[in-house]
């Protein structure tokens, strides 16, 4: 209603209320006077500057960069002040098919639908279907203002409401950082800004309207056959923000209805599906209608997802996305099932190529898969054995039922025993021969006659010699088997039970039970630390365990296995690390600049002194760690870039480079304010920042 939407103070009230303070007025903490907000009210709410973020590795075109839009906080509060009111009826507004942005609602939800409506494209068959995965060009740039004013009044918002967003939203100024400049200031026509809070709710009403256009557009049209399972459902459309799933029959009279539906919207609307980037999806049963539904629609013919296009990213990228999402993707089955062998094997064998290769043809894996798998401590990357986690998390549903009722022990392997503490109380769930509650083990596995001799059944209960609480064995005569009663474990009231020594069943400490372990190395400190950058530790890494192609290796021997930063001896990680002329001279500017001190004697004795040197918590020895990967990553980045491309940077360049680089990460670190964090700044040469006062 108007009451409920319109009780928003208005900007006209704060610039008054700002304009009344008198100018010579003593400021407060934040040292502003009422002076510069007046001086500087312009720039103050709905000035913004544009970000622009490259979509690609080397952007040529203005199209190739995404705007992002730095709004002033005063604008912010404005806008989140309208979202909360907005907020409180967008889910009576916005049909099911959206989640995004919209109360009560998970995107996650789509996600699952989606994921049960692609299910068998691939198998031959089924209905005939297809997907049309739309993509809009340049989305929230270009929505119409007027297009979006006709929207709030289709869904009865109240005019002073309405007059609101269309002040926030056509009144901004606009300047585009480059370098770190703003450069110029111009006023927008079109387009939703990405950067403000408002700008997604908007963008849910408009997509909305879509929605609805193509519900009129399918009702009115006879010729339009639903998905296969989506026709109770009346589902056509799932949508997620600016990304959009169509679904429908895979036939020509189907896709037309939807290509006239998003050629409609965009008339009104500004936003234009683009058919470069938009797709087709077909089921394998749809493929004899292939040519025809890709000519009415002249989109592109599209697959399911099967990766990333992870040829842009690093080792140390590639590294985390493995780390966060395949293991994720392996943990879910791991919980489920007993992987076998080969499945495993295969899962490794597409993670190793992924961390190795990306997309690319090319590549080799420079380090073992076994070595890669070791904890950090013991010279790998922490990515967990798949034939180890599938154990533990198995070992957790047999523990459960371990604990559960109906005398169902867990037969434990040998590995997990000396971590279990078999608790007897009545002795009704343990078994007297084969359950291993005696420090001997197995009583079964060590006297395998002794059923006989003792002349107490195999299948026999630990009740069986218990009376009262107490041990009541039976007369044993059998030198081999009186050896059982020598250590009997104590008897507690109560049932049987099955503990976990050291407190509470844990699959990180099973896990760590069934992998592979080795000894821990020196060095692996020097991998660690809050001034850690991941891609420049993952290069020093794999220096330190000599897996960097330098030209000594046999396959390079054709390269000449000349040094090409010096020209004058042969390329090996002992020289290049730092023996080369090249190298030293970038040591002794850093030594100059930061006392950087670098012994130079074998790089394995030099690895081995600075993991003790600078082995420790404090935040200089941290920096010195962080800062030597930092200078091996770029001298091996130049040394490739004069093999690669013939380009050459003199050392004092690389130098800076890395100096500046590690200024920027201490920068970013939240330091405490102590003498060691000052101290560190100082060593730097940054300024140590001005914190505002409680």
């Amino acid at each position: 209603g108007e009451s409920g939407a319109s009780s928003i103070g208005y900007t006209e009230e704060i610039k008054d209320a700002f304009f009344d303070i008198a100018e010579d007025k003593a400021p407060g903490p934040d040292g502003y006077s009422s002076g510069f907000y007046k001086a500087a009210w312009p720039l103050l709410v709905n000035t913004t500057i544009l970000a622009l973020i490259p979509k690609v590795r080397a952007p040529s075109t203005v199209s190739d960069f995404r705007p992002i839009s730095c709004c002033n906080v005063l604008y912010k509060v404005i806008t989140k002040i309208i979202v909360q009111r907005l907020r409180l009826v967008l889910d009576k507004l916005i049909s099911p098919s959206q989640n995004a942005f919209v109360p009560g609602r998970s995107i996650g939800d789509n996600i699952l639908l989606a994921q049960e409506l692609f299910a068998g494209y691939n198998r031959q068959g089924l209905p005939m279907r297809c997907a049309l995965k739309v993509d809009l060009r340049k989305a929230y740039d270009t929505v119409e203002w007027d297009f979006l004013s006709a929207v709030l009044q289709m869904f009865g918002f109240p005019g002073t409401f309405i007059g609101w967003v269309e002040e926030c939203v056509t009144t901004p100024m606009f300047s585009v950082c480059i370098n770190g400049n703003p450069h110029g200031f111009f006023k927008g026509s079109r387009g939703l800004r990405q950067g403000d809070p408002m700008s997604p709710f908007l963008f849910v009403l408009i997509m909305e309207v879509l929605q609805l256009m193509l519900l009129q557009l399918i009702d009115q049209n006879e010729g339009f056959s639903f998905h296969w399972r989506c026709k109770e459902l009346g589902l056509f459309q799932l949508c997620f923000a600016d990304d959009l799933l169509l679904f429908c029959k895979a036939d020509v009279a189907s896709v037309r209805v939807f290509r006239h539906g998003l050629a409609e919207f965009a008339k009104l609307s500004g936003l234009h599906a683009n058919p470069q980037k938009s797709q087709l999806i077909l089921s394998r049963s749809a493929h004899d209608v292939r040519e025809q539904l890709l000519a009415a629609l002249h989109f592109q013919e599209g697959h399911l997802p099967s990766g990333w296009e992870s040829i842009q990213l690093s080792f140390a990228g590639r590294l985390q996305l493995i780390k966060s999402v395949l293991m994720s993707l392996n943990v879910y089955w791991a919980m489920a099932f007993i992987l076998p062998k080969g499945v495993i094997r295969e899962v490794e064998k597409k993670m190793r190529t992924f961390l190795w290769k990306g997309n690319s043809a090319v590549g080799y894996p420079k380090v073992a898969w076994s070595v890669v798998c070791k904890p950090i401590e013991e010279g790998g990357q922490g990515i967990r054995d798949i034939l180890a986690l599938n154990k533990a998390l198995m070992s957790r549903h047999l523990w459960n039922e371990a604990l559960g009722v109906g005398g169902k022990i867990l037969r434990l392997r040998s590995a997990l025993l000396p971590y279990i503490e078999f608790k007897i109380g009545d002795g009704e769930s343990f078994s007297l021969w084969h359950d291993p509650w005696h420090s001997l083990g197995s009583l079964i596995t060590r006297f395998p006659r002794g059923p006989g001799r003792t002349s107490i059944p195999e299948a026999a209960k630990l009740s069986a010699v218990l009376v009262d609480g107490d041990w009541s064995w039976p007369p044993i005569t059998d030198l081999e088997c009186i050896e059982i009663l020598h250590v009997l474990p104590n008897i507690h009231n109560g049932s049987d039970s099955i503990l976990w020594r050291g407190g509470g069943f844990s699959t990180k400490a099973v896990y760590d039970i069934f992998r592979n372990h080795g000894p821990k190395v020196g060095w692996h400190s020097l991998l660690l630390g809050p001034c850690k950058i991941p891609r420049y530790s993952f290069v020093l890494w794999m220096a330190i365990l000599d897996k960097l192609s330098t030209m000594d290796k046999p396959w390079l021997s054709h390269l000449g296995g000349v040094c090409v930063l010096c020209g004058r001896e042969m390329e090996t990680h002992e020289h290049l690390f730092f023996r080369c002329n090249y190298s030293r001279q970038c040591i002794r500017i850093l030594k100059g600049t930061v006392r950087f001190t670098w012994p130079n004697r074998a790089w394995a004795v030099d690895i081995a002194w600075a993991s003790k040197r600078w082995n420790g918590r404090h935040i200089v020895q941290a920096a010195y760690r962080a800062l030597l990967a930092a200078i091996v990553y770029h001298i091996w980045q130049e040394r490739n870039r004069r093999v690669f491309q013939q380009s050459m940077r003199p050392s004092s360049t690389i130098a800076r480079i890395v100096v500046d680089e590690m200024r920027q990460k201490i920068i970013s670190i939240d330091l405490p304010d102590s003498v060691s964090s000052r101290g560190l700044y100082r060593l730097w040469r940054i300024p140590w920042p001005v914190r505002g006062t409680a």
